[in-house]
């Protein structure tokens, strides 16, 4: 073992033979046996290392809901995105998979697709070319490269700098966020509040209703889906029931790999089970039949996986515990509120409309798209233009607002949208031998992607939610932290 000093026990009793040797008088044994104090702090530091490059992940993810009481969840991701770019940038040589490089194609073809960003596409209103386009247009290219980068960031820092566990905590501390955000959309749905930086921005920001809705805080998103009357649906803390709904299904195995791997002592079990408990309200509440759908995905991933790994007594846990849980809803107010949300499908029509119109755009301008989102003319009810209190549905709505997949087809074409898929499934195909617990985690957000693209848009922090399990599944080829 070395010493602080950097030499052997052997080579101090060496150096002090030499001493005497020479006439020297050999110090005293205890002093031979004190290092000195410099040495003392740097071997203290090492076995008790504090990562000193990981603030920018602690940050984007622990700090978001920070960040979101602040008005800043546009910029959030991408403003965090420049250290760990700056960070790479020092190290000099970037290591990254090969799937990689059909994620930065689809980030070049988006800043290519600029071009096209006043273009008409068939059957479609023709863009307005404000200051909103624009902004959505520098919005979703920034969030494709702040995706990547954080990748390449938690890829490419050692286990000393950043640890995994660590990191698994951090997803684990933002699912618990996600439970008690939506908790609070369900007890506070009324809750409205103004953000500081509504109170600086120009009117003339605060006039896009994209950038109005950004910076103000409500815990809950009011639509009509069951029943007449609009319904509140968990959203804290984000604008959006369904970026809530995606983050807290992909989330869900990583806090069950922190706090319920190898956990000793019952409390050490409880805790985390009552907080499972606790997220089916939200979730059921939120009426996401999407997330009810990925939950399922989850649930088969495990299973099939778990078995294939040979473990037997976690594959009857987890079916033990859907049981529970199923019974529960059952037995509770969730279960009619599950059934009035299968009896009331009222956005298959909607849906079905704009993604036939995302096909047709991406047939007229397939390698590179439109570039941005474009309004249909009228809806499927109505060919009116504006809606109506008798048809609320009736009037222009946003052409891929639908899902990733639909989004991509019309603003970077079938390559962008191809491109976004392969990434995802070449990930999986990659690293499809790992059967340790974590590359079980980290792989089942392969299928939830492919699963989200077709129904919900990812953006900004959702991206960033999908991308570390895989940053983590990728390093845990050489990091065999949970076996």
């Amino acid at each position: 073992m070395s010493t602080a000093a950097g030499r052997t026990p052997g080579d101090t009793a060496a150096t002090g033979e030499a001493a005497v040797s020479r006439g020297v008088a050999a110090p005293p044994e205890h002093a031979r046996a004190l290092p000195p104090l410099a040495a003392v702090l740097h071997r203290r530091g090492q076995r008790d290392p504090i990562p000193a490059r990981d603030w920018a992940l602690f940050a984007m993810i622990v700090l978001y809901p920070v960040g979101w009481l602040l008005g800043l969840t546009l910029a959030w991701v991408p403003l965090l995105a420049i250290p760990m770019a700056l960070e790479l940038f020092r190290r000099g040589r970037v290591r990254m998979p090969a799937p990689v490089f059909a994620w930065l194609l689809l980030c070049f073809l988006g800043l290519v697709g600029v071009v096209m960003l006043d273009a008409t596409v068939p059957n479609a209103l023709p863009p307005e070319m404000g200051l909103g386009r624009i902004l959505a247009f520098v919005r979703r290219l920034l969030d494709m490269l702040a995706a990547i980068v954080v990748l390449l960031y938690v890829g490419n820092l050692t286990e000393r700098e950043l640890p995994t566990k660590r990191v698994v905590k951090f997803l684990a501390y933002f699912f618990v966020v996600l439970v008690v955000g939506g908790i609070a959309g369900v007890l506070l749905p009324r809750i409205a509040v103004t953000t500081p930086l509504a109170e600086v921005l120009p009117k003339s920001l605060l006039a896009n209703g994209w950038v109005r809705s950004s910076v103000r805080i409500e815990f809950a998103q009011w639509q009509t889906i069951v029943g007449e009357a609009p319904s509140p649906r968990p959203a804290a803390p984000f604008q959006y029931t369904n970026a809530w709904g995606q983050c807290i299904a992909v989330l869900l195995p990583w806090f069950i790999l922190a706090t319920l791997y190898k956990a000793k002592g019952l409390w050490s079990k409880v805790w985390p089970s009552l907080i499972l408990v606790a997220a089916m309200v939200p979730i059921v509440y939120s009426l996401n039949r999407g997330t009810w759908a990925g939950l399922g995905i989850i649930l088969a991933y495990l299973v099939v996986r778990m078995a294939i790994r040979g473990s037997i007594m976690p594959v009857a846990g987890v079916l033990v515990a859907v049981a529970v849980a199923g019974l529960l809803v059952l037995a509770t107010p969730l279960g009619s509120t599950v059934m009035a949300r299968m009896d009331n499908p009222h956005s298959n029509e909607g849906r079905a409309s704009l993604n036939a119109a995302a096909l047709e755009a991406a047939k007229a301008s397939p390698i590179i798209g439109f570039g941005g989102q474009s309004e249909t003319i009228g809806s499927e009810r109505s060919i009116a233009i504006g809606q109506s209190p008798s048809c609320e549905q009736c009037g222009n709505r946003d052409i891929g607002s639908d899902g990733q997949l639909w989004m991509l087809l019309i603003t970077q074409g079938f390559v962008g949208a191809g491109l976004y898929l392969l990434f995802f499934l070449w990930m999986g195909w990659r690293f499809r031998r790992d059967h340790s617990w974590l590359g079980i985690a980290a792989g089942v957000t392969v299928p939830l992607a492919v699963w989200f693209s077709t129904i919900y848009n990812s953006t900004g922090m959702t991206l960033v939610i999908m991308m570390v399990p895989l940053a983590l599944l990728w390093r845990n080829e050489t990091n065999r932290v949970y076996t």
